[in-house]
């Protein structure tokens, strides 16, 4: 058993969903180059995404994809409106990805508030004609247990409700994939009142990864994290707390206990942003003293 492991089995719980269903991961395209898990911790067909950000080229995220396709994982590349800057390029990305057989993408506004292009928001990208022909079957679409920092709630339930009746017009299937946050009794409660305004809607619940606690805060303040960030800051005290590996068993536990039969699919998605390799073998280890292994569901 390893070190983790004996972290874990200090405070034994019983196994749930969280550790008997399969996890997505999230890289930037250039990371798939050295992207190498063993199939133990990672199974065939899991998910890995992979993010759009302004400035960097487009051709490598198909390029990534069409590696993690080859691997025989699920290549799920981000999709984000405001980093076009024509309706040309994402039509020409949807194009490139399909020649790949992609199937699967996420669907974002972007975080620029002044942006270039004539795309501003998710919905104008899953109502866009070129999606018909794609390849594309499942669209994800982003959810915030913390709410946004520049969007109201009501706006993003409205938003929310109107990505799904896109999907359901044009024959996508519908997924959310969350921010990641650091309050489980929140996040269940979060998704509790989305279940229950969108009965059968799958979560993929975003969580940070193995990391130390000053990479975690850094992160979340440029990612827009807000409540959740003084759970962290809390558990600041001492020098060795601050330079260690942090795991987010307690937050999983918080939130399986607070949501333990969900009333539609859930699963973790893990933003690595401590590494790839210390996540998937963190995960392993929770699934292990959990007393379950299993594959992507």
């Amino acid at each position: 058993m390893t070190k983790t492991s004996e972290t874990l089995a200090e405070t034994p719980a019983p196994a749930t969903w969280a550790a008997s269903t399969g996890l997505s991961i999230e890289l930037a395209p250039e990371q798939v180059r050295n992207f190498a898990p063993q199939v133990e911790h990672f199974p065939h067909g899991s998910r890995v995404f992979l993010t759009h950000l302004t400035g960097k080229p487009e051709a490598m995220q198909v390029e990534a994809a069409l590696r993690i396709q080859e691997m025989g994982y699920t290549a799920v590349p981000h999709f984000g409106a405001r980093n076009f800057k024509s309706e040309k390029d994402f039509v020409d990305l949807v194009v490139a990805h399909s020649r790949n057989g992609v199937t699967e993408a996420l669907f974002l506004g972007g975080n620029p508030p002044l942006f270039a292009g004539p795309l501003g928001q998710s919905s104008q990208l899953l109502s866009h004609p070129v999606l018909k022909d794609s390849s594309i079957g499942t669209a994800f679409v982003a959810g915030y247990p913390e709410g946004h920092p520049a969007i109201s709630e009501a706006d993003l339930s409205d938003a929310l409700r109107r990505k799904v009746e896109i999907c359901e017009e044009r024959s996508l299937e519908v997924r959310v994939a969350t921010q990641f946050a650091f309050d489980g009794d929140m996040i269940a409660a979060w998704a509790k009142t989305l279940h229950a305004a969108h009965p059968g809607l799958p979560i993929h619940v975003g969580l940070a990864g193995v990391t130390s606690l000053t990479k975690l805060i850094r992160f979340s303040m440029m990612c827009g994290v807000g409540p959740s960030i003084a759970a962290l800051r809390r558990s600041a005290s001492g020098l060795f707390n601050i330079i260690a590996d942090r795991n987010p068993a307690d937050v999983v536990d918080a939130m399986v206990a607070a949501y333990p039969d969900p009333a539609a699919q859930m699963q973790l998605h893990f933003f690595p942003f401590g590494g790839w390799e210390k996540t998937l073998s963190w995960f392993d280890d929770y699934r292990e003293v959990r007393g379950l292994r299993a594959g992507r569901a």
